[in-house]
């Protein structure tokens, strides 16, 4: 049995079903965020790996190396196995990978590659050709019920897209917070300059009227 080290803290699992009680024809969608960890087989690097329940089955996806640069081969193992039994899957497997982008279509890099098991593992061999945010998406069908698991994977460190938009946002409403500021003082001003001048003319209203009276 494999001797798990943890790197990053474990990832988490951010799984939800489509649908609710689904009917057979809905797929079940997993959004998974792995993590890095030192396995025996792989005791020189950390490896990327990720763990999840889909249905009867556990499913386990290595990724070595697993931290990418740009131009890097990546092999990925996935593990898929009944949970009560441990005997493995016996269907076919299919992996695609997209470039995860913030705006307009996510271009496919990899895939759809069908692989069907050999030797109690599925294997794909993508090649990430630029730093970028990426996703994996592996499909399978379960009796009859599609499963479909996105895994984000980073190659290099091109930063969250989401925390882009984050700071794109964040600093718009700094922007009209300010702008804002800005009207409420320009209008003090205006009323401050209306007040004196009011009281200017008054004066002088006042000053007029009493040189005539003299």
């Amino acid at each position: 049995m494999s001797v798990w080290r943890t790197l990053l803290p474990a990832g988490l699992a951010l799984a939800f079903t489509l649908g609710g009680l689904a009917t057979p024809a809905r797929a079940h969608h997993i959004l998974g965020i792995p993590h890095y960890a030192y396995l025996e087989e792989y005791p020189q690097a950390p490896v990327l790996t990720y763990l999840v329940e889909a249905g009867a089955y556990e499913l386990r996806m290595t990724g070595y190396p697993g931290i990418l640069e740009p131009g890097d081969r990546c092999s990925l193992h996935v593990y898929l196995q009944h949970i009560e039994s441990g005997a493995p899957f016996a269907g076919g497997l299919t992996l695609t990978v997209t470039e995860d982008r913030l705006i307009g279509t996510d271009p496919v890099i990899y895939g759809p590659m069908h692989a069907d098991l050999q030797e109690a593992v599925y294997k794909f061999y993508p090649r990430f050709g630029h730093e970028a945010n990426y996703l994996a998406r592996l499909e399978f069908e379960v009796e009859g019920v599609p499963w479909i698991i996105d895994v984000p994977m980073l190659v290099g460190a091109p930063g969250s897209p989401w925390a882009v938009l984050g700071g794109v946002a964040g600093a718009t409403v700094l922007f009209l917070i300010v702008v804002r500021a800005l009207r409420i003082k320009m209008r003090r001003r205006a009323r401050e300059t209306a007040g004196q001048h009011a009281t200017s003319t008054h004066k002088n209203s006042g000053a007029g009227r009493k040189a005539l009276t003299t």
